[in-house]
């Protein structure tokens, strides 16, 4: 027995039989070092504020300790009771996840899981059949309140779990609603605060201290070390809607990898694995690993990867734990991870070896806080960058098809050399040639997207300006006297240059000859298309990069894309609301 497993033994905290045999159920056979350190200062009722890695067990840290005190008071659970304990996450996943590891531990108290999306009335049939420990997120929980259903004044124990993240999120607001109706200024009766994360910076402390008894409790184990990710490794992100996604990565395979290089992509599901991996969009050689391939197809399918026998791995994060495979040139992950953990396991995957490489990760609009998450807890800042232009896939497939003709036997072009002879007659050395490469890079049909949000059938366009913008209409207006009043239906997504010295928008790829035509440059004003994605104004786009270079030429009012997410992604300003909960 480890030292580790003898600290953590059940024997030494106060733990019931019937929730060791419910954790032994889990495959929990002691504490973990976060559990050991936090189980009694928790128990004992401490105001606690605990810094700890994701994936350490922290949930558990509070759940045991306060089941036990639960389950230990013998007040008869009536029907209708209001809940005595309160735990607040920043995502529905994590609400769920919570939620489940406390159900799994407990027979005898109710476990309620209350976010948006899930209907109303069930949720209200639990509160009055009576409620012991609810999870759940601000805004749900916020909703109850206002309509009087969910009652918090006899909350004793209050998790904020994420604490960081969910400040981040934008939820400080609605957070110190809720806590306003359970907590009193100055009294020593509010509930028990237990604060949980895995970085804890200063500001974090600062508003503790401002709500948590004075004689709180201060649990890190983490200090200085940090988990970061990988320095050999550039970090990209690419706004992508799911429906277009599977071509869009096989658009930044052939950029960024190409026929030659070796690509990891990783995906959510197995299903989401399976689909990618047959999906025709992505023309290398391709094949899955995920937990449902039998282990014996695993190892042959790693092994062809490690030798080179295909290019393209599509693992789900499971399956692909644990991978040493050297000289992967890119990784892309499909969406998000769900934890930071992840994202540096992934990430990791290239880089190796002293070599350098690339991480793309694709997010849609709504996932913009999950990217932010991953950028704050690995200590990493993504660039957002557009997805690859017809341009760079063009150039791309064309060094591949260059360094496939290196590859062809003396012999077997023999064979061919009269066939050359009449298409160069036909088509000219050229063209014929062009043909040629055309056909074996696969690049016969390429489809213009646009660099805001990769949607297919668009152009991105820059509006440049000699002078600051202070209002989106006045670029409108210009549009509108030199390109028509039907401009409105043409131009989507507009938003400001960082700097607002100009605007960025898509135009339909149909329209841009017309427009090309239409257009007059000025001294003031220059139109351009846009070849790499511009920096934008960050209450737009969340922090776009990019050097915003174009191909200029002379010769619907869709515009609120950049603020819709201006209330969820507030600046930092905001965490020091949080303690207005409190009235300090």
């Amino acid at each position: 027995m480890t030292e580790e497993q003898k600290e953590g033994a059940f024997s030494n905290f106060s733990i019931s039989k019937g929730t060791v045999q419910l954790l032994q159920a889990r495959g929990v056979t002691y504490l973990f070092p976060v559990q050991v350190k936090t189980f009694d200062p928790v128990y004992s009722g401490k105001d606690v504020i605990a810094q700890a890695r994701t994936g350490t067990g922290k949930t558990f840290s509070f759940a045991i300790p306060l089941i036990e005190k639960l389950q230990g008071d013998s007040q008869e659970r009536r029907r209708g009771r209001s809940p005595k304990v309160l735990v607040l996450c920043p995502t529905r996943e994590l609400a769920n996840q919570v939620a489940k590891d406390f159900k799994d531990i407990t027979r005898q108290l109710t476990v309620a899981c209350f976010y948006g999306g899930t209907p109303y009335n069930g949720q209200i049939d639990l509160m009055r059949s009576g409620i012991d420990i609810l999870v759940g997120t601000p805004g749900r929980i916020k909703d109850h309140l206002q309509s009087g259903k969910l009652d918090l004044t006899k909350v004793k124990h209050v998790v904020l779990d994420e604490v960081d993240q969910m400040l981040d999120m934008g939820f400080a607001e609605q957070v110190e609603d809720i806590l306003r109706v359970a907590y009193k200024k100055d009294s020593e009766d509010n509930p028990q605060t237990l604060l949980f994360s895995a970085t804890c910076p200063h500001w974090v402390y600062d508003v503790a201290r401002k709500y948590m008894k004075s004689r709180y409790e201060q649990i890190d184990l983490i200090g200085k070390r940090t988990q970061k990710a990988a320095t050999t490794v550039e970090h990209l992100a690419i706004e992508c809607h799911w429906s277009q996604r599977a071509a869009v990565i096989g658009d930044v395979i052939q950029v960024y990898s190409g026929s030659h290089g070796r690509t990891i992509v990783f995906c959510e599901t197995k299903k989401e694995a399976n689909e990618l991996a047959l999906n025709a969009s992505i023309k290398q050689d391709c094949q899955s690993l995920h937990g449902d391939i039998p282990q014996k197809q695993r190892e042959i399918t790693l092994k062809g990867f490690r030798n080179g026998t295909f290019k393209v791995l599509v693992a789900t994060n499971v399956a692909a734990r644990g991978l040493d495979i050297p000289e992967v040139d890119l990784v892309v992950q499909s969406s998000p991870p769900k934890d930071v953990e992840s994202y540096i396991h992934r990430s990791g995957r290239t880089g190796r070896a002293g070599r350098t490489g690339i991480c793309i990760c694709f997010y849609q609009r709504k996932e913009e806080h999950q990217l932010r998450y991953v950028e704050q807890k690995a200590g990493i800042t993504f660039k957002r960058v557009g997805v690859p232009t017809a341009t760079d896939i063009i150039k791309a497939s064309s060094k591949d098809a260059i360094r496939c003709l290196d590859s062809v036997p003396e012999t077997a072009i023999e064979y061919f050399r009269e066939s050359a002879r009449l298409l160069i007659q036909e088509k000219g050395p050229v063209n014929a040639l062009a043909a040629a490469l055309a056909h074996i890079s696969g690049a016969t049909s390429i489809e213009q997207r646009s660099l805001l949000n990769s949607d297919a059938g668009f152009v991105t366009m820059i509006l440049r300006c000699s002078e600051e913008i202070n209002n989106m209409s006045y670029a409108w207006r210009r549009l509108r006297d030199l390109l028509g009043d039907d401009v409105d239906r043409k131009v989507n997504r507009m938003c400001f240059l960082k700097g607002k010295m100009g605007v960025c928008f898509d135009i339909p790829a149909a329209d841009l000859k017309e427009i090309e035509a239409r257009w007059e440059d000025s001294k003031q004003w220059r139109l351009c298309v846009a070849t790499e994605l511009p920096e934008l104004v960050e209450s737009q786009r969340g922090g776009g990069n990019g050097g915003g270079n174009g191909r200029s030429f002379s010769s619907s009012r869709n515009g609120r894309r950049g603020s819709s997410g201006r209330n969820r992604f507030r600046s930092r300003g905001q965490k020091r609301s949080f303690d207005r909960a409190f009235d300090r």
